[in-house]
């Protein structure tokens, strides 16, 4: 059985939000747990602190890996993909292209699971330490900076 995060998200949360989130499968194993890092409250407190100056009114979102701290992907979150990756453990977006939250991994399995949410000193930046299961970028690669299409200049 699923952790009670991922249900929630799966069997109601996702559709309020238009995400296609049904698509997950209830029954995957996960190798590690999401837990909330915060309760609602806490997370709307520190949702509400954040400077959404970017672009649709979004803060810029960098997921790191937990372990070995590669840069994964770079996102943008709303105050409801803030609340929603601090009360689930999982990995939420604001898509400036679909104009809607996601959850990383709705439909392809490639879920986030949140260890660490930091801010900068502006509050207009996140980055997040998360466990990947399976590739962060859309490409397929396990990073975006990693993918065919990037660049790598090296002095």
């Amino acid at each position: 059985m699923p952790h009670g995060a991922l249900r929630r998200v799966a069997e109601g949360a996702g559709p309020a939000w238009g995400m296609s989130a049904r698509r997950l499968d209830l029954t995957m194993s996960l190798p590690v747990e999401p837990r909330p890092l915060a309760t609602a409250e806490e997370a709307w407190r520190i949702a509400r602190l954040l400077n959404y100056r970017h672009i649709e009114g979004t803060v810029v979102a960098v997921a790191q890996d937990v372990e070995s701290r590669e840069v994964l992907m770079v996102g943008y979150m709303d105050p409801v993909a803030v609340v929603l990756t601090l009360t689930t453990g999982l990995a939420h977006y604001y898509s400036t292209s679909r104009r809607r939250i996601w959850l990383k991994g709705e439909t392809s399995g490639h879920l986030q699971i949140v260890k660490e949410f930091r801010t900068d000193c502006d509050g207009d930046a996140v980055v997040i330490k998360v466990f990947q299961i399976g590739a962060a970028c859309h490409l397929g690669t396990r990073s975006c900076f990693t993918s065919p299409n990037s660049f790598h200049v090296k002095l």
